[in-house]
């Protein structure tokens, strides 16, 4: 009787036990038993006189979910007592000290076979290629499998069949939820993960030491203290790192047993888990791992799903497998239906007719044929004519519903409004009830295999875990939903949403999105407006700005919903900085809707009265403004974020304002201003711990003041001090992890180089600064890296460096940045005069001087002269080359640029009647250079000089 397959069918004493219709009689009267009693008492009685032990009765029953032994003995207790049993002198259930139990009462009876066979109909050659893709995986060939059909095709039926033909093979599941959870990055990764804790508690060492920024998106797995120390470790993470540490997860997971994950209806996913699954599929290193993902094709057509793109690609590449799933033909249903109503099956015109009403999808076969058995006697198929089976399945799946229980129907209804998955404590709070019985409701379907099916336990934050299930079809579900009267519809949504907000407190941004989307369906707009931020801040927190665009989008749509006032204000502001700050992270603060973003938090600012967290909104609308090129805008916000830090007497915002204004004063070539506001903003930082910010704020100040002063040092002639404030910024960029900064900081870097001609060096720094800028789609990275790459490739002598100066430039104007535009504009005319193309330096030295007077951004004008002096002197205007060295030379003294200053008195002395009093400028500017770094331009001034000596 040790098959699990075959139900069980016996007596004992008084007792008669029917497993198939889960019922216990004594006497021919009912007893009732709670679905976790009656489960022990089927384990106890397939293994009669034998003992089971206490974890192989938590496995086979709770599924071993960290539940304690006291719950088994609690259940062992129910058990006896409606047995009539002793536990000091059983006749039925008896305790072996410590180990466990064993049914010693004589028995009746034996294992009843189902008539009706089990196992899956077709799908043989899909299975076949499953099969041959396991072996491949176990070999060491990481595999990933597309299984692509309708809705009810039977995709999970193929999976779970093939699932079980492995036996212990080590497998994690994972569910895309089309109700909740919509942007939420990575979620049904994190559910996979959440279930292979659960099932080997070793995992959280291993996520602790491989891959701390997936355990940290667990907190249920580890306490409170573990979870602070992680926040602040962690703080440099970005999506990057998480693709790192996942892939490096696997395959260290996978060097001990081939791992199957299996992740299903894709076509609800976020990106963030698409990005995931690229990443692995074409990581190169060893890995025994099979990723099955599931997906309805149409609806990754139509919504334009990234998905639908990333199949095609990896299928061109042979990086994925895709298995398409047909109806049932003719033959297949005959095959279903002489397992299932063999009376049927015995007519062709029964099949023809049920093929041609259902077109052979399972999932409408096996509800309409169980409605026919619902209507007809077994062996009576009646005339296909006169059968009563709904046209659709939506309306067999009605007709099923209206024969459950009002409590039951209630019960399955609000369920279906929490999702494809719920929480029985929800559920119970939503119908005012307790989670004991909903549990015992829900478990009572499950085991008649009608509606649901057990999911993995939850655990909370007491240390309890919680029963959840889920819908056996999600189209089980969305027919229940829509049958909801909106009315009552929209009742349900607010109980659910109080319901996770009293019983979710501890966690409240873990489900921000459902909360959300139940605040929205209960016409509640503020509320959901304020869940939506929150959502979109814990998706930006996780370095996914498309998803927290999606979630913002969502918020912002329902403000002709919400009612006039300072709170709406309020939540439209956390929700516009936040639009803000992930489009700083992708296509830019520039762009229109970037723009339109920072303007509308700077009006609704206007109407709010100002606090701290407010006054962090101007940092974005600064930068907007830099981004932009409009200096004197900037300024102006820089100072009124300036007087808001003394107003509040904030520090932090003081180092905020101190940086902001120093950026804008360098482009205008005021070093000498700029310089005493940038140490000011690293003393500050420094003195605060380098604190870090909320995810709004992209621009840390300091990171800001290392990069910036970086510049200001170069321009200085502090060579080696320009270095290593290079080097700083670079690594607190790092350290914070926010992916603008760290290509910000690296520019900077990038500048100091460029510089002081260090062409190899910016070769090797922007091709990593061009590799951060795809990976993090950094939509105003790509102008600037592109034209400095270039710069490098035509000063090593590569030509085609200077057409990728030039599209550098026009991709950074096309997205409306003109930070440094001038700057950009020289480095075309240094590459073009490299590779001695004088009509392309005259065009762009043009364009380099126009930029400059528009923008008022003047830090570079002495650059642009020294070059028209250079330019010049290659043409032959020996007086024009003196003129605009002279002016390069007068400008930069202006400036206290002391680097521009020696470039430009030096190109002086080397014209054909150089003056002594020339010479002597020079000698007593070189006498003012300190920094011992060498420099070739150093070098040719000190040989002039000595020469002239």
């Amino acid at each position: 009787m040790d098959d699990p397959s075959v139900p069980l069918s016996l007596r004992f004493g008084p007792f008669a036990f029917d497993e198939a219709n889960a019922r216990l009689l004594a006497e021919g009267q009912a007893i009732t038993l709670a679905p976790k009693a009656f489960g022990v008492l089927t384990e106890l009685l397939r293994h009669a006189g034998t003992l089971v032990t206490k974890d192989a009765l938590l496995d086979s029953v709770w599924g071993h979910r960290h539940v304690s032994e006291s719950v088994l003995k609690t259940t062992i207790s129910e058990l006896r007592a409606a047995l009539g049993d002793d536990a000091k002198h059983p006749r039925w259930v008896e305790t072996a000290s410590r180990r466990g139990y064993r049914f010693i009462g004589p028995i009746e009876g034996t294992a009843t076979v189902l008539s009706e066979p089990r196992g899956l109909i077709g799908r043989e050659p899909e299975l076949a290629r499953l099969r041959a893709a396991w072996a491949r995986a176990a070999g060491g060939q990481r595999q990933l499998c597309c299984v692509a059909g309708e809705a009810g095709i039977g995709k999970t039926a193929m999976i779970d069949a093939f699932v079980a033909s492995l036996g212990e093979a080590a497998t994690a599941h994972g569910q895309c939820i089309e109700q909740v959870g919509e942007g939420e990055p990575y979620l049904p990764v994190l559910d996979a993960l959440a279930g292979l804790a659960r099932a080997d508690a070793s995992l959280v060492t291993q996520l602790r030491r491989v891959a701390p920024t997936w355990l940290l998106q667990l907190p249920w797995l580890i306490d409170r203290e573990e979870q602070e120390r992680l926040q602040a470790g962690l703080a440099s993470s970005t999506q990057d790192r998480m693709l790192r540490e996942f892939s490096e997860l696997v395959e260290q997971l996978t060097a001990v047993r081939p791992l199957l994950l299996i992740t299903e209806d894709l076509h609800w996913c976020d990106e963030a888990t698409v990005r995931l699954i690229d990443h692995v599929a074409r990581r190169r290193p060893p890995a025994r791992l099979m990723w099955i993902v599931t997906y309805r094709t149409p609806e990754l057509v139509a919504n334009d799903h990234p998905l639908n793109g990333l199949r095609h690609e990896l299928r061109a590449r042979r990086l994925c497998e895709e298995l398409l799933l047909d109806p049932f033909n003719k033959a297949e249903l005959a095959t279903y239906l002489a397992r299932h109503r063999p009376g049927l099956a015995a007519d062709e015109a029964h099949v023809r007719r049920l093929h041609r009403q259902t077109d052979g999808l399972p999932l409408f076969v096996a509800n309409a044929v169980d409605e026919l058995s619902t209507a007809t006697a077994p062996g009576d198929a009646g005339s296909p004519d006169d059968w009563a089976v709904p046209d659709s399945l939506a309306g067999v799946i009605e007709r099923q519903r209206a024969r459950l229980a009002p409590d039951a129907a209630a019960l399955l209804e609000a369920a279906a409004v929490c999702g494809v998955e719920f929480a029985c404590s929800i559920v119970a709070h939503m119908l005012g009830s307790d989670a004991a019985t909903v549990a015992a409701d829900c478990d009572e379907l499950a085991r008649r295999q009608a509606w649901l099916a057990p999911a993995a336990l939850e655990p909370l934050a007491d240390g309890t875990l919680e029963a959840r299930f889920t819908f056996r079809h999600a189209l089980y579900r969305q027919a229940l939903y829509q049958r909801i009267a909106p009315s009552a519809r929209v009742a349900l949504h607010r109980r659910a949403a109080a319901a996770l907000e009293q019983w979710r407190a501890d966690r409240i941004d873990a489900v921000a999105a459902a909360l959300a989307l139940h605040h929205e369906r209960g016409l509640d707009a503020q509320a959901a407006m304020r869940a939506y931020a929150a959502a979109g801040e814990r998706a930006l927190g996780r370095f996914a700005p498309h998803e927290t665009l999606l979630l913002v989008t969502r918020g912002l749509g329902l403000l002709d919903r919400a009612s006039e006032g300072e709170s709406r204000c309020e939540a439209e502001l956390a929700l516009q900085q936040l639009r803000g700050a992930a489009l700083a992270q992708s296509t830019g603060v520039t762009t229109p809707e970037g723009r339109a973003a920072y303007l509308r938090c700077a009006a609704l600012c206007e109407l709010l009265p100002p606090t701290r967290p407010r006054a962090w909104v101007m940092t974005g609308l600064v930068w907007m403004f830099t981004a932009s090129g409009e200096y004197l805008q900037a300024e102006a916000i820089a100072l009124r974020l300036c007087a808001a830090a003394d107003a509040f007497d904030d520090d932090l915002l003081r180092a905020a304002g101190a940086v902001s204004l120093a950026v804008t004063l360098l482009q205008r070539g005021r070093i000498g201003e700029a310089m005493p506001l940038v140490q000011r903003a690293r003393a500050l930082t420094e003195a605060l711990g380098h604190p870090r910010l909320p995810p709004t704020v992209m621009h840390d100040p300091s990171a800001l003041a290392w990069g910036i002063g970086a510049v200001a040092h170069a321009y200085t002639g502090a060579v080696d001090l320009a270095r290593q404030w290079a080097e700083a910024g670079a690594a607190r960029a790092a350290e914070i992890g926010v992916p603008v900064m760290r290509g910000f900081a690296a520019r900077c870097a990038s500048i100091v180089d460029v510089r002081f001609g260090r062409a190899q060096q910016v070769l090797a720094r922007t091709q990593r600064m061009r590799e951060l800028v795809r990976e993090h789609q950094l939509g105003q990275g790509e102008g600037p890296s592109r034209a400095m790459l270039g710069w490098a490739r035509a000063r090593t002598g590569d030509a085609a460096g200077l057409s990728d100066v030039e599209a550098g430039c026009a991709a950074h104007a096309a997205t409306g940045a003109w930070f440094e535009a001038s700057g950009l504009r020289w480095m075309a005319v240094d590459a073009a005069l490299a590779s001695n193309d004088l009509a392309a330096a005259r065009r762009h030295l043009e364009d380099g001087f126009a930029m400059a007077q528009r923008l008022g951004e003047t830090l570079h004008l002495p650059d642009l002269w020294a070059a028209r002096a250079t330019l010049a002197e290659r043409e032959g205007e020996f007086a024009a080359a003196r003129e605009a060295a002279a002016t390069s030379a007068r400008l930069a003294a202006e400036q206290g640029a002391l680097t521009a200053e020696l470039i430009a008195r030096l190109a002086l002395c080397e014209l054909p009647g150089a003056s002594p009093a020339e010479l002597d400028d020079l000698r007593a500017l070189r006498a003012r250079w300190h920094d011992t770094t060498p420099w070739p331009v150093l070098a040719r001034v000190d040989a002039l000089l000595a020469a002239g000596a």
